[in-house]
């Protein structure tokens, strides 16, 4: 294997197999045909600028499940740049561990390894079904990927493209990453995957059609692909102002196996903001065992607008859902607020319930609360759905200051639920991150009321306060919600309004259900 290190580079330079760059340079512009041992850039402070040459490492007679090979790997350092690369034909286009302040800029980096599909037009293959429930030993590389980044600390991602093959973007344990402008589209896996990676910012990109498992008229399955990923403790990210149309999922996110074991943690406080995740084969957003926002999102025309069993604490408003078979669908789960969103044409805007048997295999009901109990569904707009609330084997719901129009039937539940309207006062909705059960043995409440505890996070910090949602200011510990009856669903009066009441700023549903487009 031929190993160049570069020391003072004078003018552009040629590439060759297993180079190993330290210092700064300029690349040649041209087309490499490099196979075998990987270009490596190691060091401090490197900026390697491709100036749009391209590196190949197969060419399009080559079936995408037979290419091989990383084209660069970044070993650690600090403050190093990528930029303007061409990157075809690999099976991993970008690899970069134990790097801090990582720059990767307009680069194309497409045509990576996908598998050979055995779905056909008429039918499904269960084969083709994907699974990215474990990563603890690099199980994701054997996918490929455009860019791969592991255990990376602060990165910027700016205006790169990754599509055609079947992963875009995978953050492993990568924190402070900012992902940007970029476009990553027909894939046949992820546009972008996260594994225990948090507090990173993912916004203004094109994530659509990164689907498998869809035959025009004959099954819309999905199979577990996804325009953007979240797993296992991925918590407090960013995601907004991204289209992430037409995939398996719009969005998938799932506590992990430490969750599903423990019945702690989860994927936490996570922020999705004016998205627009619609024509999903399976769900819009999908959010499962965690706590998280999903505000002002777009989520048209698929079989679930959000998806969000097992779901806690979790708000989601001033949505658009048009034309899905179920808006919001909700098992098991707890202490969720559900406002200001318009439901147009699904045929079932929302629906709430608990199944008498969960899985034995699981941990998660022996160590957590898995009732379903205590919603807050508060200034929604219904127009034109058969149904608008079904709700079965659930507690402690509240529905108020909610308008219908042309809507066939606005509430059915069995059994009867302890179901409230106007038990709430007007100015005021409990804080989600100050009701949560904690992990442990069942509250003793029997009316479903909201229950107070710690909260549980990627970390853990116990709530002490209740705020509220209409104004934004604290209240004191002591006017909580409890397990009381249903007197204690009122949150304090003295939490005023600061610039309108509630009823004021929830009054157009439809306004702020089009945030997202």
């Amino acid at each position: 294997m031929l190993l160049l290190v570069l020391a003072l580079a004078q003018g552009p330079i040629e590439l060759r197999p297993g180079m190993v760059i330290t210092q700064s340079v300029v690349i040649k512009t041209k087309t490499y045909h490099l196979s075998g041992a990987p270009i490596t850039i190691r060091g401090d402070s490197i900026k390697v600028d491709f100036g749009g040459a391209t590196l190949l490492g197969s060419g399009p007679e080559v079936e995408p499940d037979q290419r091989r090979d990383t084209a660069i790997v970044i070993a650690g350092g600090h403050d190093i740049q990528i930029l303007n690369a061409r990157i075809h034909g690999y099976r991993l286009g970008i690899l970069a561990r134990g790097v801090e302040r990582l720059t990767i800029r307009g680069s194309d980096v497409s045509d990576t390894w996908k598998p050979r599909l055995f779905s056909l037009l008429e039918h499904e293959s269960l084969v083709d079904w994907l699974s990215f429930h474990h990563n603890e030993k690099d199980e994701w590389l054997r996918f490929g990927a455009a860019i791969y980044l592991q255990d990376v600390k602060g990165a910027e991602l700016r205006g790169n493209v990754a599509v055609g093959g079947m992963n875009g973007l995978m953050l492993v344990r990568s924190t402070g990453v900012v992902v940007r402008d970029n476009n990553f589209s027909f894939n046949s896996g992820l546009g972008i995957g996260l594994y225990r990676s948090s507090d990173d910012t993912i916004v203004h990109n094109r994530l659509d059609y990164n689907v498998r498992g869809y035959s025009h008229g004959r099954y819309s399955r999905g199979q577990d692909s996804a325009d953007l990923l979240l797993f296992e403790q991925s918590c407090r990210n960013y995601v907004a102002f991204n289209s992430m149309t037409h995939g398996g999922d719009g969005i998938f996110l799932w506590a992990g196996q430490t969750t599903m074991d423990s019945g702690t943690g989860g994927a936490n406080d996570n922020v999705f903001y004016g998205n627009d995740v619609s024509y999903a084969t399976a769900n819009g957003i999908e959010v499962t065992f965690s706590r998280n926002d999903i505000i002002g999102n777009r989520a048209w025309g698929s079989e679930y607008g959000v998806w969000g069993g097992y779901s806690f604490g979790t708000r989601i408003a001033a949505n658009d859902f048009r034309g899905n078979r179920t808006g919001i669908a909700i098992e098991h789960g707890q202490n969720n607020t559900i406002d200001g969103n318009l439901f147009d044409r699904d045929s079932t805007a929302i629906r709430l319930w608990a199944d008498s048997i969960q899985p034995s295999e699981w941990g998660y009901p022996k160590h957590h609360d898995t009732r379903s109990h205590s919603y807050w569904i508060t200034g929604n707009a219904f127009v034109g759905n058969h149904v608008g609330l079904r709700v079965r084997n659930t507690q402690g719901v509240v529905f108020e200051r909610n308008r219908a129009n042309g809507v066939d039937s606005v509430l059915r539940w069995e059994p009867i639920p302890d179901f409230q309207v106007g038990a709430l006062n007007a100015d005021t909705v409990p804080d989600r991150r100050d009701t949560v059960p904690p992990p442990g043995p069942r509250s003793s409440s029997t009316n479903g009321a909201p229950t107070t505890g710690n909260r549980p996070s990627c970390g853990s910090s116990a709530g002490t306060r209740a705020r509220c949602r209409a104004t934004g200011s604290w209240c004191s510990a002591r006017n909580r919600p409890n397990g009381g009856g249903s007197s204690s669903r009122v949150v304090s009066r003295n939490c005023r309004p600061r610039g309108g009441s509630a009823a004021t700023r929830f009054s157009s549903p439809r306004a702020h259900a089009t945030i997202g487009r």
